[in-house]
């Protein structure tokens, strides 16, 4: 079947088909490069000058550390814009000032001035959006936006960015490996493509890539500063409002980021910030406990995570290891993940494992999900759907028990946005 191509004009459309659009340019696929977004950001007139910002990459850890970064922002009274990706539910949730979603309107208009140039460009989903938000930063006259990047970073669209105030490097690890290479050095290379002349630039990575980062800001004339293991002494008392120790290591690495930046904000604002994270923010799915009455009345707690590589995985292992918790897991993945690797990584805490798949071309099929994890020594079933997934999971839950729900932010989405269908069924219903 021939692919929809999108529409070359957006006049007089409504959101919802401007949208629709939007998701159209899917079919061009994945491009690394700034030629695109530079045709795109010339036709607004360099949106992405008009604001001061601070820049983001990492394997994980790049949305909490956002996040965090601008719940500070916003305590310490600025206007914050937040670009993150990729979105649970709602489009919208990419794009923030001071934690509001962008209108409906914004977004059906600035994609309408965009949209002839997108098409002749063959511009991508991630291009366009990228462009989208930097406008609507500059129209909504922002003070600083933090910017995280999509994939990479020396050929990220993100990267358009010129002089930031500092640019961040939250973690490296294992993914995305037919882009940015097969080995983490690599990776961290790619990553450091971000740097900028005269900009500090955050790093947090292991001993033996420091060297990979250290050249990289040599040959951009740029000063290095890497994330220490103790914070310094006014911040000891800090903890971030998110479960699991790996959210202490972004915390440190927000905290270092701010120690260079001029006229940041004081100790007491930090803390502020960080202590109203999810309320200024609206962060969701980093070890999120999901709160239901049903699942109050069986006493079974239900965890959300967006973790969806051996990394975060191996992160998310730690949790339940220090909780000693063996969980029910109800997961999906995606093809381009290194499967082999993150099953063995679940099969060393999961009590039971549920495959499911999130309705997304690039998810792997939950029956072939099911047999490599059965393979990696789990009892494995294959549930189909994601709320199907959840459901088996309560079905197969003795009191007190805990259920995992994640490996992507399309499960999650998908779970989040057909929440009440879990409750459909009588039988389940009434055993709880």
């Amino acid at each position: 079947m021939d692919p929809i191509l999108p529409e070359t004009s957006l006049s007089n459309s409504s959101y919802e088909s401007a949208l629709e659009e939007l998701l159209k340019l899917e079919f061009f696929g994945m491009k690394l490069g700034l030629q695109n977004i530079t045709t795109l950001v010339e036709k607004l007139g360099r949106p992405d000058r008009e604001f001061p910002s601070i820049h983001i990459a990492g394997t994980n850890g790049k949305g909490s550390v956002a996040s965090m970064l601008s719940a500070v922002f916003q305590a310490d009274g600025k206007k914050v814009g937040l670009y993150t990706s990729p979105h649970l539910v709602d489009f919208r949730e990419r794009i923030k000032v001071n934690g509001k979603l962008i209108e409906r309107d914004a977004v059906r208009d600035i994609l309408d001035r965009l949209w002839p140039t997108a098409v002749e460009e063959r511009a991508t989903f991630f291009e366009v959006t990228t462009a989208l938000a930097f406008e609507h930063f500059r129209s909504e006259r922002v003070e600083i936006a933090i910017i995280e990047t999509g994939l990479g970073g020396r050929l990220d669209a993100t990267n358009v960015l010129e002089q930031p105030l500092a640019t961040v490097i939250t973690s490296i690890g294992w993914d995305h490996m037919q882009q940015l290479g097969n080995t983490l050095e690599s990776i961290a290379g790619e990553k450091a493509g971000i740097f900028k002349s005269g900009v500090p630039a955050i790093v947090n990575a292991p001993d033996e890539l420091r060297a990979i980062f250290e050249d990289r800001a040599r040959e951009g004339g740029t000063k290095i500063f890497f994330v220490p293991n103790h914070r310094p002494r006014q911040f000891e008392n800090i903890r971030p409002p998110l479960s699991g120790a790996h959210q202490e290591q972004n915390l440190q690495t927000v905290i270092e980021t701010l120690r260079h930046i001029e006229s940041a904000p004081s100790t007491e604002v930090v803390k502020r910030g960080i202590k109203n994270l999810i309320q200024l923010t609206g962060l969701q799915s980093r070890l999120e406990s999901y709160q239901s009455t049903e699942l109050q009345k069986r006493n079974i707690e239900l965890i959300l995570d967006v973790g969806h590589n051996l990394d975060a995985v191996r992160a998310i292992k730690t949790y339940f290891h220090d909780r000693q918790i063996a969980p029910i897991v109800v997961v999906g993945l995606m093809k381009d993940k290194d499967i082999g690797s993150v099953l063995n990584e679940f099969s060393k805490f999961a009590k039971r494992f549920i495959a499911v798949q999130a309705p997304t071309k690039r998810a792997l099929e939950s029956s072939v999900l099911r047999d490599q994890a059965s393979e990696a020594g789990m009892i494995a079933e294959d549930a189909g759907e994601v709320v199907a997934g959840v459901r088996l999971a309560l079905e197969l839950s003795e009191v007190g028990e805990t259920i995992l729900l994640g490996g992507s932010h399309y499960v999650v989405g998908d779970f989040l946005e057909n929440q009440s269908k879990l409750w459909d069924v009588s039988k389940l219903t009434e055993s709880l």
